[in-house]
């Protein structure tokens, strides 16, 4: 089990072109604090969450929901928020991927003026095989929502042979579980790391800072954009050293 320095990961700001690093989470940064001060939609579920309580309790669920259908509680508005939350998540991903290649052409010795060509010639392909697999990952989560623990490890890889071996994402999907082969539990060991840094410090923003104001949210979306970023810089951190041990 080999396991990356300790909170190495949360040195986000250590890249060879600081200011390209420090850009990027502001710019993160102002997206996040916009769609949490400003969301799009309706993000008020309480009824929905009242309804499913309902519905678990009673007798015949049928006749409930042929009383209380699912239009009732869910409106256009909270579909819109929905919509919006899922492209908040695809753009945070990207964002980490685009950190993730900065930060492995800076361990490569790969000049940093090469970042922004190799991800977005390769970037689409993964934005292709995500899209492909985003239905059948969402019912998979919530059948076998441990299959997650699996399933990251196995591809932590497979960014990195996407954009710098410039694999074809199903291959990479093949390889990147076959090179994490005895990483498995360190990378999810780190993410635990990373998990209860943020539960941790989130935990005591909520304490001290007012719930709704102006000022838990622009901390929320720092912790939340920083966090991503040191996610993906575990992710590069772990790419480089899967690729530079040689596999029989």
């Amino acid at each position: 089990m080999i396991l990356n320095k300790p909170f190495s990961s949360f040195q986000v700001d250590s890249l060879s072109k600081r200011w390209a690093a420090v850009l990027l989470l502001l710019f993160a940064w102002g997206v996040s604090f916009m769609f949490l001060r400003f969301p799009p939609g309706d993000p008020d579920f309480s009824q929905f969450a009242y309804w499913m309580d309902d519905l678990s309790k009673a007798e015949d669920y049928v006749t409930y929901y042929d009383a209380h259908p699912l239009r009732t509680v869910i409106s256009a508005d909270n579909l819109i928020y929905v919509g919006c939350f899922f492209l908040y998540i695809a753009f945070m991903h990207l964002v980490g991927l685009f950190y993730f290649t900065m930060y492995v052409c800076d361990l490569r010795k790969v000049p940093f003026s090469k970042a922004p060509k190799i991800y977005f010639t390769r970037i689409w392909w993964l934005i292709l095989y995500s899209a492909t697999l985003c239905i059948p990952g969402l019912l998979a989560l919530g059948i076998f929502p441990f299959i997650y623990l699996f399933a990251i490890p196995a591809f932590y890889a497979r960014p990195g042979l996407v954009l710098f071996d410039k694999m074809d994402v199903y291959k990479a999907s093949l390889i990147s579980a076959q090179k994490t082969r005895g990483h498995k539990f360190s990378i999810f060991l780190e993410l635990v790391i990373i998990s209860m840094v943020y539960t941790a410090i989130h935990f005591i923003i909520a304490q001290t800072l007012s719930a709704g104001s102006t000022g838990m949210f622009l901390v929320e979306a720092f912790l939340r954009t920083y966090i991503v970023l040191a996610i993906f810089r575990n992710m590069g951190s772990r790419f480089h050293i899967l690729t530079a041990i040689k596999h029989e």
